[in-house]
């Protein structure tokens, strides 16, 4: 019985960090903040935390204290990862709420192309994705490539100014909350 929980505890472990991973990459996308910061964050937490290393034993099944410190890098810097930027996100202050005119300066498409699997080692073409962009200019000089939605990319025309909704999030990095 105790051998089933501790295999349950390591999917659901696998499980949070992809999760964890996916939702920083959301939230991430919606933060004005260079990619840096999130990371340096959550490497100053890994670093502050790492003497708990060997609380990873019953997940990595080793007292090998090299895998144990990858295993406590990636674990807690995928969690300390998304509390950072999700409660950046989700605790915003809705005071600070202001509306910011950006310079659309650029739009592009990027196409990617799907495949489906139809054999046991055969791949067909299934169409292509298409991902739609914007890179626009901000009031204090930053240039910023955001991902759009197809009507915002149809609606916006290059070189006019498009409107953004923003906050200060609860830990000072600006979040778009509208226009996009």
């Amino acid at each position: 019985m105790k051998i089933i929980f501790i295999n349950t505890l390591r999917i659901l472990m696998i499980l949070v960090i992809i999760i964890s991973c996916g939702v920083a990459c959301v939230v991430y996308e919606d933060t004005l903040a260079a990619w840096w910061i999130p990371i340096g964050v959550a490497l100053i937490i890994v670093i502050a935390t790492i003497p708990f290393y060997k609380g990873w034993i019953w997940l990595t099944t080793m007292d090998n204290k090299v895998i144990n410190c990858c295993c406590h890098l990636v674990c807690v810097g995928a969690i300390s990862c998304v509390l950072f930027l999700g409660g950046n996100y989700w605790f915003a202050d809705s005071a600070s709420t202001h509306e910011e005119e950006v310079m659309a300066q650029k739009k592009y498409i990027e196409t990617h192309k799907k495949t489906r699997r139809v054999g046991r080692h055969r791949y067909v073409s299934d169409g292509v994705r298409k991902e739609y962009y914007l890179q626009v200019a901000f009031e204090n000089g930053n240039v910023e490539t955001l991902h759009v939605s197809p009507s915002t990319y149809n609606k916006t025309k290059t070189g006019r100014p498009k409107i953004l909704t923003l906050q200060k999030g609860l830990f000072g990095l600006p979040v778009i909350t509208k226009g996009l």
